[in-house]
């Protein structure tokens, strides 16, 4: 059966890239090409709006448990340790900065629930996984308009387990940033006022995420970033038969289930298994079809279908270690634009994050009376 349903498959795919009018598959464009990226006017203020409302949630939410959290991805589900392998036989498009040479790298991720509040297991939503790479080539030249990333040796990638992100834009995010601040305290309210904007169904789509073992889903940077020369989306995708087995009606969430059923089914797994994940890319090769700009576009695989450059393996491990979480949560600092040049984040809604997210570090930092920092080594981890 399973062959049946590949082969038509590739027959759907054959017949999408036929009809398409994208350029060939192998035409890939350089991240720096015209129409790649296209601010917008205004963007240094409107990314000043969306930091002052994100540090108001991290203040209700401080207000709330007496503890600072980061502006999203609030929840930590599971931090563990592994290793990223990048094999000896990609071929020169994909043997591109952090996987310009064979070879292995530490690495250290964290699993977590997406909201800017803690919430609880059994309600749908995203997912997301944070992950640091360590002792990155000194030959690579690192993103230089940053303050002090120059004496960096890391690279950060920020996963979700949809392909696409509904905030889209810096204006859609400003807007859906100010709503999430309005009905902070009630979700019910919140969801029945995207519901009220014309692209509703994209707003509420991640609400619609199934909601099963994290260990089983898939995980996507939604939007674009440098690749080298090109650019392009990447992402993870579990191969390990214990991981996606957990994809069945057993391992879904029900109401009934602990409001930190997750973080339980993770660790249970991690207690016992190892996990692996195949590390893809899709590189563009016209903005119209593959943009950088709009992050709810989910890039056809016809025209961009996913290339391995590498994987990442976890032993089993205690994924839940307190020492190592508290740690994580008070001194870890994530930022894709913290990393090489080769892997310059792209796009709207990267340029907001390149504000945001240190506004959002500094907050933290000062309400928990900690200090985050550019973690240089794996061992530093507990």
């Amino acid at each position: 059966m399973e062959a049946v349903t590949e082969t038509a498959s590739n027959a759907w795919t054959s017949t999408k890239r036929a009809l398409s009018s994208a350029p060939p598959n192998d035409a890939y464009l350089r991240w720096d090409a015209q129409g790649v990226e296209q601010p917008v006017l205004d963007e240094e203020t409107k990314t000043d709006k969306v930091a002052e409302i994100m540090n108001r949630m991290q203040r209700h939410n401080f207000d709330q448990h007496r503890h600072a959290y980061r502006a999203t991805h609030v929840k930590s589900q599971g931090i563990v340790k592994g290793t990223l392998t990048v094999p000896s036989d990609l071929p020169p498009h994909l043997a591109q900065g952090l996987f310009a040479q064979p070879g292995s790298y530490p690495v250290c991720a964290r699993y977590a629930n997406e909201p800017v509040f803690l919430q609880p297991d059994t309600v749908p939503g995203p997912r997301g996984m944070g992950l640091k790479v360590f002792n990155c080539p000194k030959s690579e030249p690192r993103i230089t308009d940053v303050a002090g990333n120059e004496e960096s040796n890391t690279q950060d990638f920020l996963f979700n387990n949809a392909p696409m992100l509904e905030l889209t834009d810096i204006d859609t995010t400003l807007d859906i940033m100010a709503l999430r601040e309005k009905h902070f305290d009630n979700p019910t309210a919140l969801s029945a006022a995207t519901k009220l904007r014309t692209d509703a169904l994209k707003q509420n789509a991640p609400g619609m995420l199934p909601n099963t073992n994290i260990i089983s889903h898939s995980m996507y940077t939604q939007s674009a970033f440098r690749f080298g020369e090109y650019y392009g989306h990447l992402a993870l995708f579990p191969i390990l038969d214990e991981q996606t087995k957990t994809k069945s009606s057993t391992q879904s969430v029900s109401s009934s289930d602990p409001h930190n059923v997750l973080k339980d089914w993770l660790f249970d797994y991690f207690n016992h298994q190892p996990a692996k994940y195949e590390f893809k890319i899709q590189l563009g090769t016209d903005p119209s079809h593959h943009p950088t700009e709009d992050a709810s576009i989910v890039w056809d695989e016809a025209t961009a279908p996913y290339q391995t450059i590498g994987y990442i393996e976890f032993p089993v491990q205690n994924s839940f270690d307190h020492e190592r979480r508290v740690f994580w949560e008070d001194h870890m600092r994530l930022d894709p634009w913290r990393g090489l040049e080769a892997h310059r984040p792209l796009g709207s809604v990267n340029r907001v994050r390149k504000g945001v997210y240190a506004r959002s570090t500094k907050q933290r930092d000062e309400l928990n009376a900690r200090e985050s920092y550019d973690i240089q080594n794996v061992d530093e981890i507990p």
